[in-house]
């Protein structure tokens, strides 16, 4: 499965230690939007950043794939994130050039 995503921020990471093993952990997070395929904003959301998209995540588009996984945060089957593909920025179509000026 694949969705239109757009960053706006990445949260400061939330550290501890784990009450059940006593293990340290990180979570990691971004504040973001899903975007239909026209790009108009669909939902607002956090989306949960697995351990190999830590640090190589900036804001902008992306193309967003899931599959069906472990959540490593909370053990739980469901969709996890696979791979993030940033997308080109739409670049504003040129003007038109003017007809010169008669004097």
């Amino acid at each position: 499965m694949q969705g239109i995503l757009r960053i706006f921020k990445i949260d400061e990471p939330k550290k501890g230690i784990s009450t059940k093993t006593g293990k340290p952990y990180e979570i990691h997070t971004a504040q973001c939007a899903l975007l239909t395929d026209a790009g108009e904003l669909d939902q607002v959301g956090v989306l949960d950043l697995p351990p190999t998209f830590r640090g190589k995540v900036t804001q902008g588009d992306y193309r967003g794939t899931y599959a069906m996984g472990v959540n490593f945060q909370n053990g739980k089957i469901g969709p996890v994130l696979t791979d993030l593909q940033p997308l080109t920025p739409r670049q504003p179509s040129a003007p038109a050039p003017s007809a010169p000026v008669k004097q």
